[in-house]
């Protein structure tokens, strides 16, 4: 009975250990717009195409995959479960007939919702969550704005936050110009997510497949020209490739130069979509594969390996001008190498490039350092805004490893200036990231003035949220405002870093004006003032003639007397708007006059002489 027990207990553990093995340990949910505007967006539907593509890349029985349609209402397009063949097939034929021709785009709604689903799928307790949002639109469920900027206030506010307390990953794409680019944006830096801007539908697949290798990163090999490398160590390949449409057929040619067919069949599993091909081979044939009639830039090949590089990770969201490090070490069946007989014939080259549209820009490449076993570089501060990669290749000699990494670099805070009211200007300072230790940095305001002095003071911490300063103008007074961070990361690590001008101008009595960018203000001394003799017009008063009773006064009189009363004090209102006229609007009114008196003078003048001719006329008539 005791050795029944002890068998027990063993079995139970062996197949808690083999179910923990086999959880997914990430979760895709994908939202899709399904506003009527997608069709014109997205006319190919290439959205359909990127569902299929995550699918096909996420690896079976490891990732569960969820789709929902918003618009008017939130919607199932997929039910949440763990991918494998049954469900990717079920993918392809829902993603194909999906109709978007909603009216409304309720983001709240689909938000909340998802957030109220429980998972589904046997997911590991350590499962990364990412979802990832595409639209062309901004929130839009009412015809009135206030409605609409209040559900958009809630999703900023409530929903992110309960986002960021469930570690969720809001990737968001945006497929337009047009859709409210902030809002995406915030969703996604305070998510720690990308948010990717769209220029062509046929990049949506690009952006899929850089979320898809954020969320699950693996070793790759690097592309030589058309050709890469196998070795021997290499147990499973899969080869995506994307090209203009169905009508090219990719090429691969395999070592021994006979083309690989394809199909389906034992060690070969294809995907062929309309702009790109997917192939895994298992066991592939070590040597030089070539692959043509694709786009290789945009093409990578995935590999599952025993002898495999790892690099350390990098923060989904790196601040401007913060400094970063970065490792790589190479591991034989999870067990990192440090022999030197090996690691003197390695070398490992990283690749900084910034991503804008379709276009690449490669910003550094150098060679890693060696110390203790693995290879090591200090990244300085990034200074321009966007989307990275970071590409480390490692060359053996008789092998070769590729690892891409991508992140977005934003300034830490995102500072503000407003009119609040009377004369004063605001000046408010808010964290993107919860990566900022908010209790640990400080903002000094920098003020410059005309003259050419500048005086610097400190911006006050509201609570544990923001910073925020309030301050009057004076009168003509015009200056140049910006922000020192000075900042401290979760992890304890310092940088600085200043935000660009704001504008600061005040035109006499007049409310302040404050805005970046010097043309507003250009404008705004250039804009003609409209004068007109109407705002100082004498009025006329009719004169009150009353008898008073010196004992009491009539209620007639009184009301005759109340009616004087304001008419005098309009009178006087009127003076006391004509003295704050200012100086132009007095120069323009003294020169109306002038010219009027002169206009009128000519014409008594020129009067007087037609007079005078007339009379001679008459006279010399009369004389004949």
């Amino acid at each position: 009975m005791k050795w029944l027990k002890v068998n027990t207990v063993l079995l139970v553990a062996v197949l808690s250990f083999w179910a923990s093995f086999s959880q997914a340990d990430t979760q895709f949910r994908v939202i899709v717009d399904a506003s009527g505007s997608m069709l014109i967006s997205d006319p190919d539907k290439l959205t359909s195409e990127a569902l299929r593509l995550i699918s096909s890349l996420a690896p079976e029985k490891k990732a569960s995959l969820g789709i929902w349609l918003f618009g008017e209402k939130p919607r199932v397009l997929l039910p949440e479960d763990i991918i494998n063949k049954a469900n990717k097939a079920k993918l392809a034929s829902y993603v194909d007939s999906y109709v978007t021709q909603d009216v409304g785009t309720d983001l709240e709604a689909i938000i909340r919702l998802l957030l109220e689903t429980p998972d589904s799928g046997d997911l590991s307790p350590e499962v990364t969550r990412h979802w990832i949002l595409v639209t062309d639109g901004m929130v839009d469920i009412s015809l009135d704005d206030a409605v609409n900027k209040a559900s958009r206030d809630r999703i900023l506010n409530e929903l992110t936050e309960k986002l960021e307390a469930r570690g969720i990953h809001l990737h968001s794409i945006s497929m337009t110009g047009y859709t409210d680019k902030a809002l995406l944006e915030s969703l996604s830096l305070r998510t720690n997510a990308i948010y990717t801007e769209v220029a062509l539908p046929e990049d949506l697949l690009d952006a899929f497949e850089r979320i898809f290798t954020q969320a699950s990163p693996s070793d790759e090999l690097p592309f030589d020209g058309n050709r890469f490398l196998v070795d021997d160590s290499i147990e499973e390949l899969t080869l995506l490739v994307f090209h203009e449409n169905n009508s090219t057929q990719p090429i691969i040619l395999q070592p021994n130069d006979i083309t690989l067919p394809l199909v389906n069949k034992q060690n070969v599993s294809v995907s062929v979509s309309d702009h790109y091909t997917l192939v895994t081979v298992l066991d592939p044939a070590a040597g030089e594969w070539q692959v043509n009639n694709v786009d290789i830039a945009r093409s990578s090949v995935r590999v599952m390996t025993d002898l495999s590089a790892q690099a350390t990770s990098i923060a989904p969201v790196i601040f401007e001008n913060e400094a970063f490090s970065s490792a790589v070490g190479l591991f034989q069946s999870d067990s990192i190498i440090k022999d030197d007989a090996v690691l003197t014939l390695v070398d490992v080259t990283q690749t900084l490039r910034r991503l804008s549209g379709e276009t690449e820009e490669a910003v550094f490449t150098q060679e890693m350092r060696r110390t203790s076993g693995q290879f090591e570089q200090q990244i300085e501060g990034i200074i321009e805004p966007g989307n990275y990669e970071l590409v480390s290749v490692v060359d053996g000699q008789t092998f070769s490893r590729q690892l891409s990494q991508y992140f977005t670099v934003h300034p830490a805070i995102e500072f503000s200036g407003s009119h609040p009211g009377d004369n004063l200007v605001s000046f408010v300072a808010k964290p993107v990231n919860l990566k900022l230790n908010v209790l640990r940095s400080n903002i000094k305001l920098e003020f410059s003035y005309n003259n050419g002095t500048t005086k610097t003071e400190e911006m006050p911490l509201i609570g544990q949220g923001h910073w925020e300063k309030i301050l009057p103008v004076s009168p003509n007074e015009r200056m140049k405002v910006r922000a020192q961070l000075m900042a401290m990361t979760q992890a304890g690590l310092r940088f600085d870093y200043w935000t660009p001008y704001w504008h600061v101008y005040r035109e006499g009595d007049n409310p302040p004006v404050v805005g970046q960018g010097e043309q507003m203000f250009a404008d705004t001394l250039l804009a003609p003032v409209a004068s007109s003799n109407d705002s100082v017009q004498a009025m006329s008063v009719a004169p009150s003639i009353s008898v008073v009773d010196d004992a009491q006064d009539s209620p007639d009189v009184l009301a005759e007397a109340n009616g004087a009363d304001a008419d005098e004090s309009k009178v006087d209102k009127t003076e006391n708007e004509a003295d704050k006229l200012s100086a132009q609007e007095w120069t323009l009114y003294v020169i109306l006059n002038v010219g009027a008196i002169f206009i009128i003078g000519a014409g008594v003048l020129l009067y007087r002489r037609m007079k005078k001719n007339k009379s001679i006329e008459r006279d010399d008539l009369d004389d004949v």
